[in-house]
């Protein structure tokens, strides 16, 4: 079975749930976004909960690993 590359310093020992967990949600940190000032797919994150666009310097506070946050029910 071939490893993908976010799943680098996971070994066997974290099982299978955790491994899946951390793909998603590293697969959804590291994929481009759309800046909601600009429409440019240069959308990043700063730090934790703030993202900022590379074109045109739009700052936006968000969830942890996306722009958006998902309803917590």
């Amino acid at each position: 079975m071939a490893r993908s590359k976010s799943l680098r310093g996971l070994g066997a020992k974290y099982g299978g749930t955790l491994r899946k967990r951390y793909s998603n949600v590293h697969r959804t940190l590291k994929a481009k976004k759309e800046c909601p000032s600009c429409s440019n797919m240069r959308l990043r994150r700063v730090s934790a909960g703030i993202w900022k666009c590379a074109s045109c310097g739009y700052t936006v506070a968000g969830g942890a690993y996306d722009v958006s946050t998902k309803a917590q029910r």
